[in-house]
């Protein structure tokens, strides 16, 4: 049980892991507040839309980019006087030295290092690759570790937005890595049309798969992408930040997969339909889950369309 006081939900990484800590904090933000990396705050700010949002504090490391640049490289860090309690699942030393220099009369609370570390050992991962231990979904570790009773997180997400008007669905082709894009977007969109309304969204620096013309693409980022979602009844998307937000949002959210191990991820209420070769635990391939080369194994439209799981959500 945590102490009374401020509590600090630590994810200085991606807009998905901030939207993630975000969606909890949501829930008491008079109590919570989030630590991430400040590109992401006019997102969360603008998702927030009417509610009471948490307090926002910047941490912006260098280790979390692409590159890679240096282990414990502290670019924009917000110094917090005062005690609180500061939260971290994600099991990763150099997250809680950053937590540690950011908030140093602070308790830091993390955990996640089985997971953390079956990532990148094959060894820890097998138990839960072969089904022997169950995969950790980060949703529920945050609602553990913060206190937040899981049915409150269920209800919040299952507020969905109305159909009476007809399906208005945002396929959303970004992702941080073009591994995890599902590239047959132009026939899945050609092949919607034909009963629902179909905008094909993109991040501003999003490469567009094959077939997709960019004059049929909405490039869209912070508010207007939080107005994009909130306008729309479906979204269909991949293992991405975009996926956290438009559950967040309360449209309805089916996942195309192909590299992640994706119950890790899902967002409450959201469907996936994945590829048969996903790979299961914790631990993707990691040369092809960091790559922009387009992979194979995706499963094809009309499969997408013939899932129970499209039909679930459409």
């Amino acid at each position: 049980m945590l102490k009374t006081g401020k509590v600090i939900l630590f994810e200085p990484w991606n807009m998905g892991d901030a939207v993630m800590a975000f969606a909890i904090a949501l829930q008491d933000p008079a109590r919570f507040s989030v630590a991430c990396n400040s590109k992401w705050h006019k997102l969360l700010r603008s998702a927030a839309h009417g509610m009471a949002a948490p307090e926002l504090f910047s941490v912006d490391l260098g280790y979390i980019s692409r590159n890679k640049a240096g282990f414990l490289q502290f670019g924009n860090l917000s110094r917090v006087p005062g005690n609180c309690e500061v939260l971290s699942i994600r099991g990763d030393a150099r997250d809680y030295f950053a937590a540690r220099h950011m908030f140093p009369q602070s308790r830091i609370r993390v955990n996640g290092w089985l997971s953390f570390l079956a990532k990148r050992v094959a060894l820890f991962d097998i138990p839960f690759a072969k089904g022997w231990l169950p995969v950790r979904n980060r949703y529920n570790a945050w609602a553990s570790i913060a206190d937040v009773k899981w049915s409150t997180i269920e209800r919040f997400y299952q507020q969905k937005r109305p159909t009476e008007n007809g399906r208005s669905v945002i396929i959303h082709i970004g992702a941080q890595w073009r591994s995890r894009q599902y590239p047959y977007v132009a026939e899945l969109a050609a092949l919607m049309k034909k009963d629902s309304h179909v905008r094909i969204v993109a991040g501003l620096r999003d490469m567009l798969p094959d077939g997709v013309e960019e004059k049929c693409v909405c490039r869209l980022e912070d508010g207007g992408l939080v107005d994009a979602f909130s306008s729309s009844t479906h979204a269909i998307v991949n293992d991405s930040g975009p996926m956290h937000l438009a559950a967040l949002l309360h449209c309805r959210t089916l996942v195309i997969s192909r590299q992640s191990a994706i119950r890790e991820w899902l967002p409450p209420t959201v469907l996936a339909i994945e590829s048969n070769q996903a790979p299961s635990g914790y631990r993707p391939d990691l040369a092809a889950y960091r790559s922009d080369v387009i992979s194979n194994g995706w499963p094809s439209p009309i499969e997408v369309l013939n899932h129970q799981n499209y039909s679930l959500i459409l």
